[in-house]
């Protein structure tokens, strides 16, 4: 068959093959699907790789690879971690998602004993856990040593002894898995702090899925589904006793954070809302969330920061992640927050050498799912195997602020030197581990397939008295550039991802996920959830200034292709009165200085640097980009056609500047483009986000944006009196930016004055571009926010350049003296000053945050208090 022979074809390595046997038979689970899958590879691999990545792109699946903060274990001192992309701000960018349109497929009857030994090591982790904030019988009897457990930065010491602690059971695990060259699974490492990419599998299903329809609907595939709708009630299921209706949110990093999309994607999916630290208050004992004028309780936090920045107040005191006081409510009971925090303890992989006697004590089992062989270096014999063998192993840390792990055999003969100081100068710190020689798995590379080695995340979810495993996870791959670098597998760092296939030999029927409530009732249903979410301070922030940054972006466009038609009707000529006016118009505006120093020479680079120069202040790009960033921010709260919308517009402007020779028509053609994405972001705002809080305060920032936009327009351009046709040409290009053109034609048909274009785009009430028709709307948006009174600051503002705007006389602004407009220029001048007066109060009523923590101390470079 052309698969088995492909696969024949592809480089060959000493390990497991996850597609064919030892006899050259394909394996139980791949057989069923071969037929489909060699007239895919044959004639469609190049194009389901274009069309995955479109995919991912359309839903903006991004991941943000850690700082280069963490300096390597086999690092000299003062040395440096790997290079990472930067923004000028210091923050790392993200990159595209990767994904494998082949996905790793696994037979159900293999996958049923990989899953049984993955719930029952969650129990075990459990049990593990609830001893070591609880009786510590294990360290007491030295079941587990000491020096492993209180030298690893997650064993938070103000949480042990508490019986409220101790009793919660830990919520869910991950565990990255690798087959050995007998083709045996084997743990890899943990993942209890806050294990990542449950979401990233589900995104990676619905691409694959939609990339390879025909297979993926004849495969007798198991389901995604059931693990979120388990995980969804198990979360309402842990709250407090005595709390009926529980709130439930998720608490990110931000973001900035490594796997914002995944937080995001997760939160969105289980109905539950995605908030920061700062969005969460800490009152008499309890965990409230911040909405406008009020505070609402929270009973549940699903959280995604790690234990130590959860609390300024009792962890580290320059945190601000977390929510200051959290531990106390922990401690009490009034608060539970999953996974438990203090729980990346259980990732200490100085753990690993000690389970299977652990399993037997605790379980009274044997350990079904061994890990890699581990030696903790604290033992003299396990630390003098590894010393001998440091160019054969994996050299780890029990704790991350020890230092990254790194394999030995990519260290040169000094570096390895150096590393067995570090570990003889203190051993119980590290353990060395087996280097797996990773099964391999065929992998689509441009037109054929190729091996690549890979390594699986599962996952299991608390589910009644036991744990549920998601049928299906997410698989990484590694490429000869990770291989070199010596880049760990069962690290997160952006490789090529791969869905999870989990295949029975007959049709799968979706099993039915059961919760039980306290009293034994079965929860086949969550209560609803409150919509508060869109009062959230900082969502309001986030939102209102996406629809400012949108409105800005397409005004400026609006703007620039105006004078792109006067310069080519012009011929270019930088003589041409009305072109000059447009040219300092367009700087002015977008603030973009110096602007057209030389226009003859600089008008097109300058054109292409206002779309394409993203760290270029006022520019399209920059409020495109800064707009992106505001999205990010809600990204629970905004349609997933926004993506697609903005994932246009960044195609456009890419095709833009990858022709640096273009003469201006593909200028054209990609500021149209871009200004028709912008439309679109529009209309989803308008007909499919739900009139609520977070809704007006977008509409409120894209009216005062308008409003901000026209009245800089006429500014530049009106308040200085020009020879006739020149005004005409001006004229028509203001009308034109404004989108007002044809009414303006259609109305004053044969007036054409600076008094006709300020009574259009300022003083009438029912154009929808004019300044007092952004008035009303933007007073109407505020008086729909809860707890608005009729006399708050912004309205009153409002009230105040709304008459001002109505007793204004056209005419009489429109009189010239000496060239000059200077009424003019004054009245404009106000309403603009008025209008950011305007944007601050409503920061101040609707959007305040809250005070900024500050440290009781300060910490040095060495960790003592100064």
């Amino acid at each position: 068959m052309a698969a088995a022979n492909q696969s024949t074809a592809m480089d060959r390595q000493p390990a497991f093959d996850e597609f064919v046997a030892a006899d050259g038979t394909v394996r139980q689970g791949w057989s069923s699907l071969l037929d489909g899958l060699d007239d895919f590879a044959d004639t469609d691999l190049v194009q389901a790789q274009r069309e995955v990545a479109r995919l991912l792109e359309d839903d903006n699946v991004t991941y943000t690879p850690s700082p280069a903060s963490a300096v390597s274990i086999a690092d000299e001192p003062n040395g440096h971690g790997p290079s990472t992309a930067e923004t000028p701000n210091g923050l790392v960018e993200s990159r595209p998602w990767r994904l494998d349109p082949l996905p790793l497929v696994l037979d159900d009857r293999e996958w049923a004993g990989l899953e049984a030994g993955l719930v029952q090591r969650a129990e075990l982790l459990d049990a593990i856990l609830a001893d070591l904030y609880g009786a510590r019988r294990l360290l007491e009897r030295r079941h587990i040593p000491t020096a492993a457990i209180f030298d690893h930065d997650e064993y938070l010491r103000p949480l042990v002894g508490s019986e409220v602690v101790a009793s919660q059971r830990l919520f869910m695990i991950a565990a990255d898995l690798g087959r050995d060259s007998r083709g045996e699974w084997k743990v890899i490492s943990d993942r209890t702090q806050a294990p990542s990419g449950a979401g990233y599998a589900m995104q990676n299903r619905r691409v694959v899925s939609r990339v390879m329809p025909d297979i993926y609907h004849h495969a007798n595939l198991h389901r995604l589904t059931p693990f979120f709708h388990a995980m969804r009630l198990a979360l309402v299921d842990a709250a407090p006793g005595g709390v009926e209706d529980p709130r439930v949110v998720v608490l990110s990093p931000g973001m900035h954070s490594e796997t914002a999309f995944d937080q995001a994607f997760v939160a969105s999916l289980l109905g539950f809302p995605l908030l920061e630290g700062s969005d969460l208050a800490v009152r008499d004992g309890r965990v409230w969330m911040r909405v406008l004028g009020k505070l609402e309780e929270v009973d549940v936090i699903l959280r995604r920061v790690d234990s130590t920045w959860m609390d300024a107040l009792e962890l580290r005191p320059d945190s601000r992640l977390g929510v200051t006081g959290l531990m106390e409510c922990v401690r009490q009971g009034t608060v539970s927050v999953l996974n438990n925090l203090g729980s990346g303890v259980l990732e200490n992989p100085a753990l690993l050498p000690f389970l299977p006697e652990l399993c037997e004590r605790l379980l009274g089992q044997s350990l079904r799912l061994p890990s890699v062989e581990t030696w903790w270096c604290g033992d003299q014999a396990a630390r003098s195997h590894v010393l001998n063998n440091l160019d054969s192993v994996v050299i780890r840390p029990i704790s991350r602020g020890h230092g990254r792990s790194v394999r030995g055999a990519a260290l040169t003969n000094r570096q390895r030197e150096l590393l067995a100081d570090k570990i003889k100068a203190a051993p119980h710190r590290f353990v060395g581990q087996e280097m797996l020689h990773l099964s391999s798995a065929p992998t689509s590379q441009e037109d054929r397939l190729v091996r690549r080695n890979v390594v699986l995340r599962s996952f299991a979810v608390r589910s009644g008295g036991s744990y549920t495993a998601m049928l299906g996870g997410l698989a990484r791959v590694t490429d000869d550039t990770s291989e070199r670098r010596g880049v760990l597998v069962s690290e997160p760092n952006g490789q090529l991802a791969k869905d999870v296939w989990v295949v029975a030999s007959e049709p799968v029927t979706a099993p039915r996920i059961v919760v039980r409530g306290r009293a034994g009732e079965e929860m086949g249903f969550v209560p609803g959830m409150s919509a508060s979410i869109a009062m959230v301070p900082r969502v309001l922030s986030d939102l209102y200034w996406f629809g400012r940054y949108a409105e800005r972006a397409e005004d400026l466009l609006r703007l620039v292709l105006a004078t792109r038609t006067v310069a080519i009707e012009s011929d270019l000529d930088v003589t041409n009165g009305a072109l000059e006016v447009l040219l300092r118009a367009v700087t002015h505006i977008s603030t973009t200085y110096p602007g057209f120093l030389n226009p003859r020479v600089e008008m097109m680079p300058e054109f292409r640097s206002m779309l394409l120069h993203r760290h270029r202040t006022g520019t399209v790009a920059q409020s495109l980009g800064a707009l992106s960033m505001a999205a990010q921010g809600v990204r629970d709260q905004l349609s997933e056609d926004v993506w697609i919308v903005l994932a246009d517009i960044e195609r456009a402007l890419a095709a833009l500047s990858a022709n640096p020779d273009d003469q201006g028509l593909q200028l054209t053609e990609a500021s149209e483009r871009v200004l028709s994405g912008l439309l679109a972001l529009a209309g989803i705002a308008t007909e499919n986000m739900v009139r609520d809080p977070g809704w007006y305060m977008l509409d409120s920032g894209r009216g005062l944006e308008r409003a901000l936009q026209i009245l800089a327009l006429l500014r530049v351009t009106l308040c200085r009196e020009r020879a006739a046709e020149t005004d005409r040409l001006v004229l028509e290009a203001v009308l034109a930016a404004a989108e007002s053109i044809v009414t303006f034609r259609r109305r004053y048909l044969t007036r054409s004055s600076v008094d006709a274009v300020l009574e259009l785009l300022v003083i009438d009430p029912v154009n929808p571009r004019s300044v007092a028709y952004q008035l009303q709307r933007i007073r109407t948006d505020l008086r729909a926010l809860p707890n608005t009174s009729p006399t708050a600051r912004p309205l009153r503002l409002l009230d105040g350049m709304a008459e001002r705007v109505r007793i204004a006389d056209p005419v009489a602004l429109a009189e010239a003296h000496h060239g000059r407009r200077a009424p003019l220029e004054e009245f404009l001048t106000e309403l603009q000053g008025q209008l950011r007066m305007l944007s601050e109060a409503i920061r101040d009523q609707y959007q305040q945050p809250p005070p900024t923590q500050r440290p009781l101390f300060r910490t040095d470079a060495l960790g003592g208090s100064a």
